[in-house]
């Protein structure tokens, strides 16, 4: 890569797979992952959700995350990811990335994931992620997916990953965004 490495966003429904297609896709450019669960790991560990609290700790954490991120070498891809709806509230968690992206003189690259309901359903209830900490309930699945749809920035690839394995996702952003590999030999 040239000149400063973008920052690529990754949001999607919870259980689309954004965190193991993040995993793939920094290894395979040779970046580093901010995933939501940083933030909301920690503001759930003392908060519950949708409390001021929560809030602003899960901002708190966001910040420092960006600020720390901003002293990486140009070179080094970030990618973040998040599982955002079409509302202000969630524009504003997304505006940290953008920001972060232009401290770097970065390209921020939206990319939103895609997923079938039924495959969307089938990937949240995986025993799995229980052991992560994350969402298994389909009931509130089906909730977000009925009340809220996916944000979708200005310039966002759209890529529907619901047949496609992680590692085929990341190949497909790198390729789509015109990535270079720099991670794997």
């Amino acid at each position: 890569m040239t000149g400063a490495a973008p920052v690529v966003h990754l949001n999607g429904y919870p259980g689309c797979g954004k965190l193991t297609i993040g995993r793939v896709l920094v290894r395979k450019i040779g970046g580093r992952l901010l995933h939501n669960h940083l933030a909301l790991d920690a503001a759930g560990a003392l908060f519950t959700r949708g409390t001021p609290g929560h809030g602003v700790l899960r901002q708190t954490v966001t910040g420092a995350l960006c600020a720390a991120a901003r002293g990486l070498p140009p070179d080094i891809p970030l990618v973040v990811t998040n599982a955002l709806a079409d509302s202000a509230e969630d524009r504003a968690l997304m505006a940290p990335f953008e920001a972060l992206a232009a401290a770097r003189g970065a390209a921020f690259r939206p990319v939103t994931l895609e997923v079938s309901e039924e495959e969307n359903r089938r990937r949240l209830a995986d025993p799995a992620r229980a052991d992560r900490g994350k969402l298994q309930d389909v009931a509130v699945l089906e909730g977000l997916r009925r009340r809220h749809a996916l944000l979708v920035p200005e310039g966002a690839v759209a890529l529907d990953v619901s047949a496609m394995t992680p590692e085929a996702a990341a190949g497909e952003i790198i390729a789509v965004l015109g990535l270079l590999s720099g991670g794997e030999t």
